[in-house]
C-alpha cells in the first residue's frame, strides 16, 4: 500500500486496529502512548515522530517499506 499523506496513514492505522479488534486505548497501551494521540493520527489531524509511528506500527504487527515513486514529478501540495 502506498501512503502519501497523514490521512491515508491514519486510515491504515484505523483499519489495522479494527481488523485486530483493538480499541484505541488498547492500541495506545500496546504502543506505550496516549489514546488521544491514536485518535488524532487516525483522523489525520495529529503529528508524530518517526519513532512513535514505528511503535504504533509494531503494535499492529506492521512494517514500513520504502519504494521509488512511479511518477517522476514532485508535488509538495500532496502533503
Amino acid at each position: 500500500m502506498i501512503i502519501r499523506n497523514s490521512k491515508e496513514l491514519g486510515a491504515v492505522i484505523r483499519k489495522a486496529r479494527l481488523s485486530k479488534k483493538l480499541r484505541q486505548i488498547e492500541l495506545a497501551r500496546k504502543a506505550s502512548m496516549r489514546q488521544a494521540l491514536i485518535s488524532d493520527l487516525e483522523n489525520g489531524t495529529g503529528s508524530a515522530t518517526l519513532d512513535t509511528m514505528l511503535k504504533i506500527l509494531a503494535a499492529l504487527d506492521l512494517d514500513i517499506s520504502i519504494v521509488s515513486r512511479k511518477k517522476a514529478e514532485f508535488d509538495p501540495t500532496e502533503y
